[in-house]
């Protein structure tokens, strides 16, 4: 083929000879002919160029690159060649010459055809070869020489042709040849990409000229890949965003989530024959729902319901959902029915589905997706895999529907196995005498490879990742809209009521009309009476000016109210402006009294909607309240200071009518954001725990399940480490209940603190003895500086804070690196200077000075400062007070492999504020960290300094 950089038979490197200076003469034409020459080479890159700019599909720009190029040098043949992953090649574009070879677009060549050193050098110097058959020698020219580290000639160079090379060339009708290597820069880094070769059946002598024209097209032809590359790049792109598009788009379809239509499309659009969306139940209650695409995978419901009953009887821990089962073939979503209806159960609820899930290595840093490329490969559980086979499902991907931590089911897509067929130029075939080096035959054979599977590539996965979310955040947006539904069904049950409540109100109403009869005939006799009291008018007029002086005492006791009360107040005129506040609203909104009367509500509070949008005045609910006199109650709308920050209010706005007209509005607010913080926190609280306790146990009972089941012992190797997970895990258990008792009792002062006499030296060493072990394991230097000192503490807690801070300090630091516990004292006025820094550094504290140099003016140490200080990955300035607080881990890139229950600070934080001490980290990314804490000294305390 294009075989052309052999090294000699021998092994020897050929003499490098003298430039052959024939190859480069100027003919000894005319002047007009060199111009005429110079204008033809310039219309031929002109060409080039041109078809580079009119086209963007690389076929049609190769096809116009080598007619140009055998137009240009007049051989026989002029192909591209294209190399692949493996190393061997195809030919894929091809011009030949009235067909005095034959042809090879199409054919494909063996790795071993161009040798690994000579692809090599195509690359590194982007060596030319110039090949003469019947002068057996050979003209390379290297046109780079960057990267290389020697001084290459650039001048062409030529020695004598392997033997093998010329048989090789020989046996294709060659006689003279020449090789340009194409290049193409992927990720910064040049690649081969192929070769333009020319091939002619004669003798044939390239120029020096000719050589550069042939080397400047294989540049444009590699400006035309990398343009090529870049459309291709575009347009999967445009089409993996239409595809999501218009998948999301069904999700996300209200009333109603087109599932089943988003799921054919999706196996569609990930080349799949077949495809399933498992929705797990999220409340006891509730059932599994299934949607299908395709042939599926089916078990048995006897062979499920066996396998629980199982490990019931053994003792194994199980979650169930009762007698259920699902018919795997059914096309659309549907709860599950007895067991007796349908005989399959869903593979979703194989007991073994997570713990094969847990030990496939995942595709992704969350665990949620699965690319299974050949099941025949896959170590999965016997029944999982027959039921696969089965379905003839060959290649298998699989994606964990989560939002935020909570799982929701999960989406599986399969593909069958294909045939891949490929065309070569001559079969390898080492007992055929032709096929010894140098090959001699070049017969085209078909060689189709049967049953093999199809992977699934990164586009594949990107466009499966980002289907994956759109389908677990519609999932997740149908069970709220579910919830919502119900709501409204029980709102419209008590708008019955209300209107039952009308009907008794309309009859009181009746009732109430025959009593103000009644009451009129009352007044018009008590009239009568008035009109013989008249002469009274003097003790009237006396009783009027007491209402008055009594109303003038209610209207300054509700000013005082006013004043006083803790909610902001504050009312408006049917224009909108603030008519009168109270100091409250005043302090809120960042004004005086004085300065809110008169403004605008619209422009003073800027009033916006949770997200942040403001509402238009025609949509305001305060503007509706001066409009149609309805009473409006919000929460988390967000008013706006003088100062332009924001907070979210829960405020109800009243009309203020006379004589059944509107005339103002007063609206009552107050600030919730402590109210938010507080749910928020409680919020995560809930959510936190629930999944550090829901991942362990999950762990633990599959497990069990498979131990259960038998399934280990036909894999002894993984028993061990499946034990060695459930164990891990129960720890894990036991660590953070611990240290949630714990946490609650520091809270609520329920921790009894036994204070006793102690020596530090003593409690730091050790503290530091219990943690070598660890730190030993882990390649981790200990260094411990103690100072010998008695205080009152308790000695239990203060070796827990210890052995937590070493804890840290090991685990988040590299190997062969030190962890240093020391300890200094300080005294009262130290401790005061520190305090007033806010004790930011132990840099603040200084040490108390030695015994052995005492002055008799040193003061007496007051408390004492100890710091743990590592060599690890540090924490971002952001997070040197929120580590403190409960399930606060810093996110670094091993966080999630080191453990821990985020609970160990905060514990640390309770007993030393319990011995009335401070602590604190002083850290910088990438310079590591020192957790710091001072405890008192007592008056009585001794105090020695030790090394």
């Amino acid at each position: 083929m294009v075989l052309m950089l052999y090294q000699r038979v021998d092994g020897t490197p050929s003499d490098r000879m003298q430039p052959d200076h024939t190859l480069v003469e100027l003919s000894n034409s005319s002047v007009s002919e060199k111009q005429e020459q110079i204008d033809s080479l310039a219309l031929l890159l002109h060409r080039m160029t041109n078809h580079i700019r009119r086209s963007l599909e690389l076929p049609e720009i190769l096809a116009a690159a080598v007619a140009e190029v055998q137009a240009f040098l007049g051989t026989d043949r002029v192909k591209v060649y294209r190399f692949h992953e493996d190393g061997s090649g195809e030919v894929v574009s091809e011009v030949i010459q009235d067909q005095r070879l034959p042809s090879l677009l199409g054919h494909n060549f063996p790795a071993a055809d161009i040798p690994e050193e000579a692809r090599e050098q195509f690359l590194r110097i982007r060596q030319r070869s110039i090949v003469d058959v019947a002068a057996e020698q050979i003209r390379t020219s290297p046109l780079d020489s960057e990267g290389v580290g020697e001084t290459l000639d650039r001048d062409v160079q030529v020695r004598p042709v392997d033997p093998c090379h010329v048989d090789y060339l020989t046996a294709m009708g060659v006689r003279s040849s020449l090789v340009v290597p194409i290049l193409d820069r992927v990720l910064d880094r040049d690649r081969l990409w192929g070769l333009l070769v020319s091939h002619h059946s004669e003798t044939h002598r390239i120029t020096e000229q000719e050589l550069q024209i042939v080397q400047l097209v294989a540049d444009e032809l590699s400006i035309a890949i990398a343009q090529s590359n870049l459309l291709n790049q575009a347009r999967q792109h445009a089409s993996q965003e239409a595809t999501i598009n218009q998948i999301a788009t069904l999700l996300h379809s209200t009333p109603e989530m087109h599932l089943q239509t988003a799921l054919e499309q999706t196996v569609l659009a990930l080349k799949g024959f077949g495809g399933r969306v498992y929705i797990a139940p999220q409340h006891v209650p509730h059932l599994p729902q299934l949607f299908t695409c395709g042939n599926q995978p089916a078990m048995q419901a006897d062979n499920g319901r066996r396998m629980r009953d199982e490990r019931e009887t053994r003792g194994g821990a199980t979650e169930r959902l009762g007698d259920q089962t699902i018919n795997s073939e059914i096309p659309t979503s549907s709860f599950i029915p007895h067991p007796s209806s349908f005989p399959f159960l869903p593979i979703e609820q194989h007991p073994d589905w997570e713990a094969w899930l847990e030990m496939e290595d995942a595709i992704t840093t969350d665990e949620s997706m699965w690319a299974i490329a050949d099941v025949y490969q896959a170590e999965m559980p016997s029944d999982l895999s027959a039921a696969f086979l089965a379905a003839h499902v060959r290649s298998l991907l699989i994606i964990c529907l989560k939002y935020r931590q909570q799982i929701l089911g999960y989406l599986s897509i399969f593909r069958h196995e294909i045939d891949v067929e490929r065309i070569w130029a001559g079969e390898i075939n080492w007992d055929d005498p032709r096929q010894l080096r140098p090959r001699l035959s070049f017969e085209t054979w078909r060689e189709l490879k049967q049953g093999q599977a199809d992977p699934w590539t990164t586009a594949d996965i990107d466009l499966a990742r980002a289907l994956g979310e759109h389908f677990a955040i519609a999932i997740h947006q149908n069970a709220l809209y579910q919830q919502v539904w119900s709501l409204n069904a029980d709102l419209k049950r008590d708008i019955q009521k209300r209107k039952q409540g009308e009907l008794k109100i309309s009859t009181l109403n009746a009732e109430l009309e025959q009593r103000v009869l009644e009451r009129t005939t009352e007044l018009k006799r008590t009239n009568q009476e008035l009109r013989r009291q008249i002469t009274e008018r003097e003790l009237a007029l006396q009783e009027r000016q007491q209402a008055e002086a009594s109303l003038e005492r209610l209207s300054h006791q509700n000013e005082l109210i006013l004043n006083s009360a803790g909610e902001g107040i504050y009312g408006l005129n049917v224009l909108g402006k603030i008519t009168f506040a109270n100091p409250a609203a005043a302090r809120m909104l960042g004004y005086t009294v004085e300065e809110l009367i008169g403004l605008w509500m619209t422009t003073l509070l800027n009033h916006s909607k949770p997200d942040g949008t403001p509402h238009l005045l025609t949509e305001s609910p305060i503007y509706a309240t001066l409009r149609d006199g309805t009473v409006q109650h919000r929460t988390e709308d967000v008013f706006w200071r003088q100062d332009g920050t924001s907070f979210p209010v829960e405020y109800v706005s009243s009309p203020i009518r006379e004589q059944d007209r509107i005339v103002g509005a007063v609206v009552l607010f107050k600030d919730i954001t402590e109210r938010q913080h507080v749910e928020r926190m409680k919020d995560e609280f809930v959510s936190i725990v629930s999944h550090e306790l829901r991942t362990p146990l999950t762990s633990i009972r599959s497990t069990l399940g498979l131990l259960a089941s038998g399934w280990l012992n036909s894999h002894p190797e993984k028993s061990q480490r499946m034990l060695e997970i459930a164990f891990s895990n129960t720890n894990r258990l036991v660590r953070l209940i611990n240290d949630t008792l714990d946490v609650e009792r520091i809270k609520f002062g329920k921790i009894a603190m036994e204070k006793q006499s102690c020596n530090a030296a003593d409690l730091m060493i050790q503290s530091a003895d219990a943690m070598r072990a660890m730190a030993e394991k882990a390649g981790i230097k200990l260094s411990v500086k103690p100072v010998s000192v008695t205080f009152w503490v308790d000695p239990d807690r203060i070796i827990q804070t210890f052995t937590n801070l070493l804890n840290n300090a090991i685990k988040f630091s590299p190997a062969n690196t030190t962890v240093w516990l020391t300890a200094e004292l300080g005294t009262r006025e130290q401790e005061l200077g520190a305090r007033d820094e806010s004790i930011s550094s132990p840099q603040l504290l200084a040490p108390s000075p030695s015994p052995s140099s005492p002055h008799p003016l040193s003061p007496i140490p007051s408390y004492i400062l100890f710091c743990v200080k590592d060599q690890g990955c540090g924490i971002p300035e952001d997070k040197l007070e929120t580590i403190f607080d409960r399930f606060q881990q810093v996110d670094t890139s091993n966080s999630r492999g080191q453990g821990g229950t985020g609970l160990g600070l905060t514990i640390c934080r309770g007993i030393v504020q319990e011995h009335g001490g401070q602590i604190w980290v002083e850290s910088k990314l990438g310079d590591g960290s020192a957790f710091c804490f001072t405890i008192p000294l007592t008056e009585s305390g001794e105090m020695k300094e030790e090394e």
